[in-house]
């Protein structure tokens, strides 16, 4: 009996080794947070996006409305069609139809004007790639497309090596982890220093501004961030250093509980009883304020949210930018 992959997977796969994006992002929609920054192509540092945070909206209507369509209809065989049809020409019908669905689009894009705000505040100086700058395929490895992978990676290389760069800070533990650890494996000379964004503010903590909050805040951490980066403790410091009263959920720092992001683009509604789960376990510290420092947890965390539950869901980048001046 052959086995297929479900379709989700094979549209997203498609997606990025045609396009460098899971959604098929054109370059220009990326990058667009950057227009007023008119940040550098060349410098020592780039400042790494792989247009993650600004992806999240469309891959949640693409999961949305794939899950919910019988893969047996004639509607879906339409969809399926079309896009065949359409790729030829470069456009992706999964991101036109996802695109009529999303509402968070702009508050996503806005994630990374805050981190490079965040950034200059504390005196960085950096470069960024803009439309050129391509996905990192974690995707493709975690989803185990790794044929796909290995040719991937050549293409995403040759961008940052066009930057001149040296060290590489990756606003989301995805990005980081996969160039850490699969890009030396699969590259030769892949000798960029990585950082995390929040490496990179904790250095410079003492710079931040105190930021005014009434009330206490509790830190989901990032299993990548946490587990295979090591990186937890930094996140305390950094908001005790703004001034910030940090409660703790019972499941922190190495022994986070799942988010329910990594199972969404498969099981969805078992990624939201398990966020779910989370928003209340992390509301049981005694905070309504949820702050985390990964795309997908902010995304899964919030599609976990009860109907009428106050809490609030941010990520530490948008609590930080707080402090900026305008």
């Amino acid at each position: 009996m052959e086995t297929k992959m479900p379709m989700v997977l094979d549209v997203i796969s498609e997606n990025i080794i045609k396009h460098g994006s899971p959604l098929a992002l054109k370059g220009s929609e990326v990058a667009s947070w950057a227009k007023e920054l008119k940040l550098p192509a060349k410098g020592e540092m780039l400042f790494y996006t792989g247009g993650e945070y600004q992806m999240l909206p469309f891959i949640d209507s693409l999961v949305k409305t794939i899950t919910h369509l019988d893969q047996g209809s004639k509607v879906f065989s339409m969809m399926m069609g079309a896009r065949n049809i359409l790729n030829k020409t470069g456009f992706s019908p999964e991101k036109m139809y996802a695109s009529v669905l999303a509402k968070d689009k702009d508050r996503y894009n806005s994630v990374c004007f805050k981190a490079a705000k965040v950034l200059q505040e504390l005196g960085y100086e950096f470069c960024y790639s803009g439309s050129e700058e391509l996905y990192s395929g974690a995707l493709l490895y975690e989803l185990g497309y790794l044929e796909d992978m290995k040719d991937y990676v050549k293409r995403v290389v040759e961008v940052i090596k066009r930057s001149g760069a040296k060290t590489i800070v990756c606003l989301s533990p995805h990005a980081a982890e996969v160039f850490k650890f699969i890009y030396p494996k699969m590259v030769e000379d892949f000798n960029f220093e990585i950082r995390t964004y929040v490496d990179l503010v904790w250095e410079r903590r003492d710079k931040l501004a105190k930021i005014q909050s009434p009330e206490s805040v509790v830190i989901h951490d990032s299993c990548r961030l946490a587990r295979e980066l090591g990186i937890h403790q930094e996140l305390r410091d950094i908001l005790e250093s703004v001034g910030a009263e940090v409660k703790e959920a019972s499941m922190n720092r190495e022994w986070t509980s799942c988010c329910g992001g990594p199972i969404k683009i498969l099981f969805p509604e078992l990624s939201h009883v398990i966020g779910g789960r989370r928003v209340v376990e992390l509301k049981e510290s005694g905070s309504k304020h949820i702050l985390t420092s990964c795309p997908y947890c902010l995304s899964a965390l919030e599609g976990g949210l009860a109907k009428g539950d106050s809490a609030v869901i941010e990520d530490l980048i948008e609590f930080l930018y707080r402090g900026v001046k305008a």
